[in-house]
């Protein structure tokens, strides 16, 4: 690619990722309408296979809007250091082991891979770093140049 291409490129990126991010914010403000819309219909709510509801809107064009209001969410853990594991623990007696899944996990402390270096040989230093890694994707970020307004010409 030459010079001139890659400006031309970095200039419709730039110009892309504004018009995605104002399209994201009217997005979010048209979903946040409809949901208190579908609120003021509750009568009119279907109730879903989870336990949850669904309100649908038609549009104008046979487009359809469905605001799902999902039944509540397990959680997907329950820290043994908090005062809800105490709780749980208390109601769940000795039906716990049937009820839960004990799991025990490891999370590399901070600063993980220099402790790794002063701990332990280099060999399996290195091995034990890898294990311990996971692919990162490239990311691409933007440094945008103030718009400036233009004034029509005489």
């Amino acid at each position: 690619m030459t010079e001139i291409q890659v400006k031309r490129l970095v200039n419709e990126a730039v110009l892309l990722h504004r018009d995605i991010a104002i399209r994201t914010e009217r997005l979010k403000m048209l979903k946040a309408n409809l949901i208190r819309e579908a609120r003021r219909h509750e009568h009119e709510f279907t109730p879903t296979d989870n336990g949850g509801s669904r309100w649908s809107v038609n549009g104008n064009n046979g487009c359809i809007a469905r605001v799902n209001f999902p039944a509540p969410a397990l959680v997907s853990h329950i820290d043994s250091e908090t005062e809800l594991f105490d709780h749980v623990l208390g109601l769940a007696g000795e039906s716990l082991d049937r009820l839960f899944a004990s799991v025990y996990y490891l999370r590399p402390v901070a600063e993980f891979r220099e402790e790794v270096v002063t701990t332990l040989p280099q060999a399996e230093a290195a091995k034990l770093i890898e294990l311990c890694q996971t692919t990162s994707a490239p990311r691409v970020s933007f440094e945008t140049a103030p718009t400036t307004a233009r004034t029509p010409r005489d």
